[in-house]
């Protein structure tokens, strides 16, 4: 269908879905313009590459033959170095190739860029291939997007993490089965080896086992390649900062105490491990014993939950919910009982998040009392929870459906 005409049927058909998304799109494209202004009355956070001038002075260590992981006054490694080994290798090149002042901004850059390639190329596989002054209207909905620009203000990684795994959904749909699920492990191992928490992204891969086994081999390969250049007792030192990470990942501070990076979907939540681990054996579970092409599904559940498991989470995560959108707007457009306005709800609720919790927070004192038994509710105030968890559900209950029910109960063992 030419593309007026499907926009001409859209109005038509879904004008609820119509409107949210040019209300939501709209934010985007106005926010970069409303976050200058915060800045200017000190509200928002400048770019100062904060997390970047980490990464640098650990490459700089590196280069100097000094440790990389140095804890702190307090003795822990917060503000400190907290990637991998391996990830000094990404960094590197950056450090070295440019002076310290334009380094961060080369960085983010790069990323922004292979991110603004990534969406496009998840909006081709999807059947939503943008033309001419599209991209740039989709650059700068990108900017917009209130988790991404904080990212890039702090030097973060999110938009180099979340085009990989655009590119990991794209592939083989673009480049077909062979080389697309090799594409696919490959990107897909690279990013859950600098990010652990990134490991839900995996139940895409239980698709195939050619994709899966790529994976693997490539995580392995990364592995070996790290201890050879950095040697084992640099990953002695990474499993001690492992180790301090689970044991204060559990401490949350209260949303009434904001800040802009705050995001704890779990907070005062009893059981969040096993809710975490729960969920993720879910989908991948769900993943495995979906028949078809549940491709698109799985990708969607499997990267949108990233934001909600990760033990230790915060805003910028929520640019992983991008791709995640993109593919579970194509799922709800083609069904007859698809709800693709949810999709850009939750996008906007993401988007919304730092500074609706900031605004909720700020009249909290007001009618929660300083009780702890009302602690669990306080999780309810966050935006981006409520977004998480649309995208989520949603993609989760596709991907459910594509299970054959009747098929998995019969092969159950009678008890």
């Amino acid at each position: 269908m030419p593309r007026r005409a499907r926009l001409h049927s859209l109005r038509e058909q879904r004008p609820l879905f119509v409107l949210v998304s040019s209300v939501t799109l709209a934010v985007l494209l106005a926010w970069p313009l409303f976050d200058y202004w915060l800045r200017l009355v000190g509200v928002a956070p400048q770019f100062r590459f904060w997390d970047f001038g980490v990464y640098g002075g650990t490459v700089n260590r590196w280069l100097e033959g000094g440790p990389l992981y140095v804890r702190n006054d307090s003795g822990g490694y917060h503000g400190s170095y907290l990637y991998p080994p391996l990830g000094v290798l990404l960094f590197a090149p950056f450090v070295e190739a440019f002076p310290s002042s334009y380094a961060a901004v080369a960085w983010e850059a790069f990323s922004v860029g292979a991110l603004w390639v990534g969406l496009q190329l998840v909006c081709a596989a999807a059947g939503f291939e943008l033309r001419g002054g599209e991209r740039l209207v989709l650059l700068w909905a990108l900017f917009g997007f209130q988790p991404l620009l904080f990212g890039v203000k702090m030097g973060q990684t999110p938009a180099f993490l979340t085009a990989l795994l655009c590119v990991a959904f794209a592939a083989p749909v673009l480049a077909g089965r062979r080389w697309g699920d090799r594409v696919a492990g490959v990107a897909t191992a690279v990013v859950g080896t600098l990010k652990l928490v990134y490991a839900p992204a995996g139940a895409f891969l239980l698709r195939r086992r050619r994709r899966l086994a790529w994976a693997v081999v490539t995580g392995l390969g990364l592995v070996a390649v790290s201890v050879a250049v950095f040697g084992v007792e640099a990953h002695r030192a990474y499993l001690g900062v492992l180790r301090w990470g689970i044991e204060t990942g559990g401490k949350s501070r209260s949303p009434k105490l904001w800040m802009v990076a705050y995001y704890r979907p779990l907070y005062a939540v009893p059981g969040k491990t096993l809710l975490r681990v729960g969920g993720g054996l879910v989908i991948a579970a769900l993943a495995v014993l979906a028949t078809g092409d549940a491709d698109r599904e799985a990708f969607a559940a499997g990267v949108a939950s990233i934001p909600l498991l990760a033990p230790q989470t915060y805003t910028y995560y929520h640019v992983a919910l991008l791709p995640a959108a993109v593919v579970l707007l194509a799922v709800e457009l083609e069904r007859p009982d698809g709800r693709p306005t949810l999709v850009p709800v939750g996008v906007l609720l993401a988007h919304a998040h730092a500074y609706g919790l900031g605004a909720l927070a700020a009249v909290l004192p007001a009618w929660v009392p300083p009780s702890s038994a009302f602690a669990p509710l306080l999780a309810l105030i966050q935006p981006g929870l409520w977004g998480n968890l649309l995208l989520v559900t949603l993609a989760t209950r596709r991907l459910a459906q594509r299970v054959e029910w009747n098929a998995v109960r019969s092969a159950l063992p009678v008890v």
